[in-house]
């Protein structure tokens, strides 16, 4: 998780699926109470950055799903309040503070995917939380907070599953 290099970014096949992407996450923001100020040049800004982690999960995948758009914009609208430009080097010159904005990105899309009963999305991101649990380039105390977030998403998961099934 920890090679150095830049996230995959392949061209989505146009702006105009960015911008699609950017809206509709913004509006689900909206109607879930959160405010953001980040914008579609932004996330194809941050997709251009050097990053320790090599997530595999290019710009292309993650304009596809919608929760992981709010994160990416959350995540960055926080960068942005922190006062750090969208440079090449923002996430490495910055792990400790993107990792606050992430924390907070991550809280936010998983209480979006809870109140829309979207245990799919949540039972898909479980074993994301659970990396950045064990994560060692997490601050001790970020990574007490994913383990009580995959407590509590793991519960969500198992109260929405078993909603579906009584």
């Amino acid at each position: 998780m920890v090679s150095e290099g830049h996230r995959e970014y392949r061209e989505p096949r146009g702006k105009g699926e960015v911008d699609r992407a950017v809206a509709e996450a913004i509006q689900l923001l909206a109607e879930h109470g959160y405010e953001c100020q980040a914008t579609a040049e932004d996330l194809i800004l941050w997709f251009q950055a050097d990053t320790p982690f090599d997530e595999g999960f290019g710009l292309d995948k993650v304009i596809a799903i919608p929760l992981v758009v709010v994160h990416e914009l959350v995540e960055i609208d926080n960068v942005k309040r922190m006062g750090i430009a969208l440079t090449k080097n923002a996430i490495v010159d910055n792990i400790e503070k993107v990792d606050d904005a992430h924390l907070k990105a991550a809280e936010a899309e998983l209480q979006i995917a809870a109140s829309m009963g979207d245990a799919r999305h949540l039972r898909w991101r479980l074993e994301h939380i659970r990396m950045w649990s064990e994560d060692p380039s997490v601050t001790p105390s970020n990574r007490e907070k994913y383990k009580k977030m995959l407590a509590k998403v793991t519960k969500t998961v198992k109260d929405l599953e078993e909603g579906e099934t009584g």
